[in-house]
């Protein structure tokens, strides 16, 4: 299973295409108070979602949100599970349970013995079976043919409810995630950099600590735990299904009622979760890495990812490192200071951080990288961004969203991640919206509020041999 955080940046480091046009085109009978497109058809709201397909929407007695997408395309289909759960969840002390627990789910059920979940779906001829955690929820995927509708309900709706979780299949899993931690950590400079960015730029808030916990939290980590972090979040009333592929929406509701309608809701709050106060001063930390290279990482501050303010980071990102003609490549990467540039919001439920990350050119050093960086903010504070400048990035953002939408997992990984984040999927169809409205002065006026050095998080890591080097001289 993948442990990943969902954002643009986490995408860099590890486009229009035409879409079909078979989708299902709903009749209108009723008009939702909700959105003004979205119509009532029996049980389903209908709401449009790209070209010509249409996301169909139902909930059930418990809470379980069921969204369907028609796309006969393909004789297949996606099929993800989005739970309402991530690291935030957690307590101190307890850190990587959400992270853990996405592990014990491919474990056996009551009704299916260890290993079973797996072999079933190759047998079927899955695809893409994953899963993985972030911050804010965790979710699991997989594409089966179309004749497989039946088998991933069940498999899916058993683990909901009867997963079993016992001290023998508890320490197996805690050994395996303990190698990722130490694999991540241990032998990934970007692991090691990007736990210390959140370290540092966070010191109260749940996103002070890594997704995949601490060591000493893992071996202090009981079933018992495990246990109560299931009985407590894993429930149908913080769960949304999405299918996207070639099926019929009012069986899948149908069998979907069936397998699930009696779980019953826990209702289970979040939790409390500790603000994290206003960043009043630079904060700056070195870190020594396996490297032949220096490697920079800098993080400012943002408004959760509900915010009017999301958007127009979106379009500063693909100003200043999205392609070959972005400002920071250009600066960086073309006058040969860096071997690559990225940038993007760790976008969140609460408050995040919009990060620049450059990996510096042999004998660089990141302190110059630094410099022409801010210099660019500053730019961007004092100098409204030309109009073909400002088309362009919009267009490759624009591009990227077709492109991804072009798949069934594309398409059904919007639809959940949105949901999870914004409360409803289409509030992610208006933030593209958004983002083709953002204006020059809106770019200013975020740049001015956000990209205020005085509340700047910096990781500079350099290689271990150059500091050994130094020592001896």
């Amino acid at each position: 299973m993948q442990n990943k955080i969902f954002s643009p940046l986490i995408a860099l480091f590890f486009g229009v295409l035409s879409l079909q046009s078979c989708a299902h085109h709903p009749e209108k009978k009723e008009t939702s108070t909700v959105n003004e497109k979205v119509v009532r058809e029996g049980r389903f709201d209908v709401i449009p979602l790209v070209g010509n397909f249409y996301a169909k929407r139902a909930i059930l007695d418990n809470g379980l949100k069921l969204i369907i997408v028609r796309d006969a395309s393909s004789p297949t289909f996606a099929y993800q599970t989005w739970f309402n759960v991530g690291s935030r969840n957690e307590i101190f002390g307890k850190t990587g349970l959400a992270h853990f627990f996405e592990h014990l789910m491919f474990k056996g059920t009551r009704s299916h013995k260890e290993g079973e979940f797996d072999a079933l779906l190759e047998q079927a001829g899955a695809e893409g079976l994953n899963a993985s955690t972030s911050t804010d929820h965790t979710d699991y995927v997989q594409e089966l043919p179309k004749e497989y509708l039946d088998l991933i309900i069940g498999l899916e709706s058993d683990r909901m409810v009867n997963l079993i979780v016992n001290d023998e299949s508890f320490k197996t899993e805690r050994d395996v995630v303990q190698n990722e931690r130490r694999f991540r950590r241990e032998n990934s400079a970007e692991g090691l950099i990007y736990e210390s960015l959140f370290e540092l730029a966070y010191k109260t808030h749940p996103y002070h600590w890594p997704v995949i916990g601490y060591e000493q939290d893992l071996n202090m980590m009981t079933s018992q735990d495990a246990r109560d972090f299931y009985e407590r979040y894993y429930s149908p009333d913080r769960a949304t299904i999405v299918v996207v592929g070639d099926v019929d929406e009012d069986k899948v509701l149908r069998k979907v009622e069936s397998a699930y309608g009696h779980i019953a809701a826990k209702h289970t709050p979040d939790g409390v979760i500790t603000p994290e106060p206003e960043q009043t001063a630079q904060r700056r930390k070195k870190e020594y890495i396996n490297s032949e290279v220096e490697k920079l990482w800098m993080g400012f501050k943002t408004p959760k990812y509900d915010s009017p303010e999301t958007a127009i980071f979106e379009v500063i990102q693909a100003v200043l490192t999205d392609g070959m003609n972005s400002r920071l490549d250009r600066a960086l990467v073309e006058s040969g200071i860096a071997a690559g540039v990225s940038s993007g919001s760790f976008a969140m439920k609460d408050p995040g951080l919009f990060s620049v990350i450059a990996d510096l050119q042999k004998g660089k050093t990141a302190g110059v990288a630094e410099a022409i960086i801010l210099r660019e903010l500053d730019r961007l504070k004092n100098t409204p961004i030309p109009d073909d400048e400002m088309k362009r990035a919009k267009n490759i953002i624009r591009f990227k969203f077709f492109e991804r939408m072009a798949t069934s997992n594309g398409k059904a990984h919007f639809i959940g991640d949105n949901d999870v984040m914004f409360g409803n999927f289409e509030q992610g169809i208006q933030f593209q919206n958004r983002i083709q409205n953002v204006t020059a002065e809106q770019i200013q006026e975020t740049a001015k509020t956000y990209f205020d050095t005085t509340k700047l998080t910096v990781i500079t890591a350099v290689p271990k041999k150059q500091t050994q080097t130094k020592d001896k001289k």
